[in-house]
């Protein structure tokens, strides 16, 4: 394979043959190994050793090492243990699940955190043999591939909560603003019971409720009337 392959794929039956893993490893190419039917301690073996032979490109794929993989047995949160307990690896999942509709095994691995997505693929589900019925074929990774789009999409590229431009006009539109329960006098001051907060959000913002309470007016203000900075004394523009 090698002249023709630009990375190698170990099995996770292979995850414990030494020499066969130190022959992969003077290949000098990325290697994916599979993580199925192992624990941390064997694969901190297998890691060590590829590292030892000079390679450093790995991945490591959470596999469940069942044909196929139920649903209860698939344990795709251990995707976010092997991220946890290799930080500097890409972490991937190798899937033996019966696919649905939804692509749910692959897109909720790829929503933990697998970045190298491995499926058995074929173009006849009927075939016979034990990797046909539980491989993919071009609808369903179709189906994935869009499902990971529109994920993608949903999820955006801030992490950071903030508001987006486009909800500039809501803010304006859905938030209150403090407004007169009744008519008020120029020199008169504001209390609480002559306050109350509407709809839109275009004057002062009931973040500054305490701030007003107080402050003398500077000119007649009507019932309804939103207050502005500048209708009372000695308050600056917030």
């Amino acid at each position: 394979l090698d002249p023709i392959v630009t990375f190698f794929k170990i099995a996770s039956a292979d995850l414990t043959n030494t020499p066969f893993l130190r022959k992969i490893a003077k290949k000098n190419k990325p290697i994916i190994l599979s993580t199925g039917a192992c624990n941390i301690k064997e694969i901190n073996n297998s890691v060590q050793l590829l590292e030892r032979q000079g390679c450093r490109d790995i991945v490591l794929a959470h596999c469940i090492l069942n044909y196929p993989t139920k649903i209860n047995n698939a344990h795709l949160r251990m995707i976010i243990g092997l991220k946890k307990s290799y930080p500097n690896y890409i972490i991937g999942y190798s899937d033996h699940t019966l696919p649905d509709l939804e692509m749910t095994s692959l897109t909720t691995a790829w929503i933990l955190g697998a970045l190298v997505i491995e499926k058995h693929f074929t173009d006849d589900k009927s075939l016979p043999g034990n990797d046909h019925y539980h491989a993919m074929d071009q609808k369903d990774l179709e189906r994935f591939v869009n499902r990971v789009n529109k994920i993608h999409t949903l999820l955006g590229e801030k992490t950071n909560k903030t508001s987006i431009e486009t909800e500039n006009i809501s803010r304006l539109n859905a938030r209150r603003s403090i407004v007169l329960k009744n008519d008020l006098k120029s020199g008169d001051i504001l209390r609480e019971e002559h306050l109350t907060y509407k709809r839109p959000g275009t004057g002062i913002s009931p973040l500054h409720w305490d701030n007003i309470i107080g402050s003398r007016i500077l000119i007649d203000l009507k019932k309804d009337q939103l207050i502005k900075w500048e209708y009372l004394e000695n308050k600056e523009i917030k």
